[in-house]
């Protein structure tokens, strides 16, 4: 079989489950019901592993990815949950996908998606134009837009993700074209601020907008390493502030704990949920185990990097920890400081939204970039810390 022929029918299976994931994503955000995803996941995870063995990989990297299926089924055992082993072997297979063109078809499938959903309600089909109730914000009932997509932050987290691609895709328009590019986005944000009152999720989709303008004008806050330790910082900081909140979400209710009370009230009670939305108290430190359990993928609580240790369990958290840390090198010695704000933003967001750690792999698009980036043959090239791959992938005609 001729290898041009392989490569064709891994990219069919690649993006055939990618679309698979995408569709399931946006219809999960509408209001539609959705009793089970079980069985769609299904299919796209037989497409991925379809993908990984048309793939070609290394004896060395062959060794990594059975450490890893090791690792995900070992926490499928003991939780039930095949999220792990589901998004490993999907950035996996990403190993050597086009990221310019995958990350265009993520942003163009998830804004077609996001429209319709919007129109939608808008033409009474499905889903409220907007929703009149107490948000817990001490400011009594309130009349938000969402759009139908069942929550006012549901849809900024949705707008959030879709801007924060989009200024990664523009990174190398021409200047002028860019900037008028990141100037709309900013003022729609501010705009869609005032009927979705989504606070948290604005502040950070403008952050995004500012920090990349910056490091777009000043050529050499791309080349130094002050972007990317600054990352690891911000990572560092979210996990930090996660685990202090998990520990003292107990008292974060009592008003004899002005501190952890006046906090909450700022993150409109995302840390005491963590402990009172259940009996159990699911999220809270004390319910952290090291790999999770049969019942923690059952917990939904706002606080992302909570999440993440509470869901899959602290070993298999920790690693996610240390892979992310090393693609945060590996984008150093490629300089590709347009991914590298992406996973500051997505990070910050992380901390009080739990969008990107789900079970739905259409949320997030960082895992083909993971998939290129840890895996990808292309890059052993750029060693030395100089850009030239990641002239080849990214230049975009301006």
């Amino acid at each position: 079989m001729e290898r041009s022929f392989i490569i064709k029918l891994r990219n069919i299976c690649l993006y055939a489950a990618l679309t698979i994931e995408l569709l399931l994503m946006i219809y999960e955000r509408s209001t539609l019901p959705l009793s089970s995803p079980k069985m769609i996941f299904r299919v796209s995870f037989v497409l991925t592993v379809a993908a990984v063995l048309l793939t070609k990989y290394s004896f060395k990297q062959w060794v990594i990815i059975a450490i890893t299926v090791a690792i995900s089924v070992v926490s499928y055992k003991i939780t039930g949950n095949n999220d792990l082993l589901r998004f490993s072997l999907f950035v996996i297979a990403c190993k050597d996908a086009d990221l310019k063109i995958m990350l265009r078809y993520i942003f163009g499938v998830t804004v077609v998606g996001s429209l319709i959903i919007a129109a939608a309600s808008v033409l009474g089909i499905a889903g409220d134009v907007k929703i009149a109730q107490d948000f817990g914000r001490d400011a009594g009932s309130e009349v938000r837009y969402a759009f139908g997509f069942g929550h006012p932050n549901t849809l900024q987290s949705v707008i959030f993700s879709i801007t924060v691609l989009l200024i990664y895709l523009i990174r190398e328009f021409a200047k002028f074209k860019r900037n008028v590019i990141m100037a709309i986005a900013l003022v729609l944000n501010v705009l869609l601020y005032y009927i979705t009152g989504s606070r948290t999720g604005t502040a950070l989709t403008v952050f995004t907008i500012v920090l990349a303008f910056i490091v777009y004008q000043f050529g050499p806050l791309k080349d130094t390493k002050i972007l990317y330790v600054s990352g690891a910082v911000v990572i560092g900081a979210c996990v930090a502030f996660s685990v202090w909140a998990a520990a003292i979400s107990k008292y974060a209710r009592k008003k004899k704990y002005p501190f952890y009370y006046k906090l909450d009230r700022i993150l409109t009670g995302r840390i005491q949920s963590l402990y009172y939305d259940t009996k159990p108290h699911k999220g809270a430190l004390q319910t952290w185990s090291l790999f999770g359990d049969k019942f923690s993928g059952n917990a939904f609580f706002d606080m992302g990097w909570v999440r993440l240790f509470y869901w899959y369990g602290i070993i298999p958290a920790i690693l996610i920890l240390l892979v992310i840390l090393y693609l945060i090198y590996r984008l150093y010695l490629n300089r590709d400081y347009g991914v590298m704000i992406m996973i500051i933003s997505v990070s910050l967001f992380t901390l009080v939204e739990a969008s990107f750690v789900s079970s739905f792999i259409g949320r997030n698009y960082l895992l083909p970039i993971a998939g290129v980036y840890l895996l990808g043959d292309i890059w052993e090239e750029n060693r030395a810390g100089k850009n030239k791959v990641s002239d080849q992938l990214h230049t975009m005609d301006s």
